[in-house]
């Protein structure tokens, strides 16, 4: 095989790269994670990794100049839209007059940072903490939670979730589904009056869809006139598997301060842990704090208000 034809396979090779890249942001906007193999490919092709796929065909086909420019065009398409769509630009300062709910998938850590958790509770005074993922907890750290903050009524729940509201809890209702995921229904009284709170966390298990889980949660949540849905999904913000909370409630992702994702380890991948509230409540901000030597999943801080209450005493 002489040098003219060689380089001519290495040119149709580097164009050849372009049909997986088409399908993959096919994949993203279009087919999005319909069966458990795409939803796979879907879940380790968010736009951040299409955006680094897109420039490094950039570069391959630096010397083909009319696929260069498809390839660049598209990858700054991909930019513009994962700076628009997936990063907030709110900064949204602290008020007394709003409500707030810390939740952290703890990752099975041992321990807490007291010093962090006393410092967010002091500055956010939240009616609401969550902890997920807490079976390696230490029976110490419960114990601090509930000594050093009198205020809340802390409870460890089945599942191993840990539970803080600023109030009473009236009721809970634990249920664990045919696979790993678990969901507790608490029945909470916060500033005079009774809300409900499901927390979830949503398990993986090889050759199964989680959408399943996702629509017995959502169908759950209608059936108990939930207000607020809290927890690790496992499932990107971005799943068509959410049309169904989209249609009764709210995220947060709209008004997220920074980037919308929360795992892995402070790189903005992918949106799996969520706070969905119902036409009740208005959603304010939502900030995001990484504490990598804890958890690798970002510690949240919704901000909201009770679409029906007056201004907090």
């Amino acid at each position: 095989m002489n040098t003219h034809k060689i380089l001519k396979l290495i040119k149709y090779l580097k164009l050849s790269l372009l049909i997986p890249f088409a399908f993959l942001l096919l994949l993203h906007f279009v087919i999005k994670d319909r069966g458990y193999y795409l939803a796979m490919l879907f879940n380790v092709t968010p736009i951040p990794i299409l955006i680094g796929i897109g420039l490094i065909i950039s570069l391959l086909l630096i010397t083909e100049k009319k696929w260069l420019k498809v390839s660049v065009l598209t990858t700054l398409f991909l930019a513009i839209h994962w700076i628009f769509s997936y990063y907030g630009f709110a900064n949204v300062p602290v008020s007394s007059d709003n409500n707030h709910i810390l939740f952290w998938n703890i990752d099975n850590r041992k321990f807490i940072p007291r010093d962090v958790i006393k410092e967010k509770i002091s500055t956010y005074n939240p009616e609401i903490i969550a902890f997920l993922e807490t079976k390696n907890l230490s029976l110490n750290e419960t114990e601090y939670l509930s000594e050093e903050f009198p205020q809340y009524s802390f409870k460890s729940l089945e599942g191993y979730f840990v539970i803080g509201i600023k109030g009473d809890i009236e009721f809970i209702e634990y249920t664990k589904l045919k696979t790993i995921t678990r969901y507790n229904l608490l029945k909470v009284k916060i500033n005079n009056q009774i809300k409900t709170i499901l927390i979830v966390d949503i398990g993986v298990i090889r050759h199964y869809n989680r959408w399943q889980d996702l629509e017995n949660i959502l169908d759950y949540g209608l059936r108990n006139k939930v207000d607020l849905i809290v927890g690790d999904f496992n499932t990107p913000y971005e799943s068509m598997h959410f049309k169904g909370f989209k249609n009764h409630y709210k995220s947060f992702h709209d008004v997220s301060e920074g980037f919308t994702a929360t795992w892995p380890k402070g790189i903005p991948l992918l949106e799996l842990d969520q706070i969905w509230v119902d036409q009740n409540i208005e959603a304010i901000s939502l900030k995001k704090f990484f504490y990598k030597e804890f958890s690798n999943h970002d510690m949240l801080i919704g901000s909201f208000k009770f679409k029906n209450d007056a201004i907090k005493p």
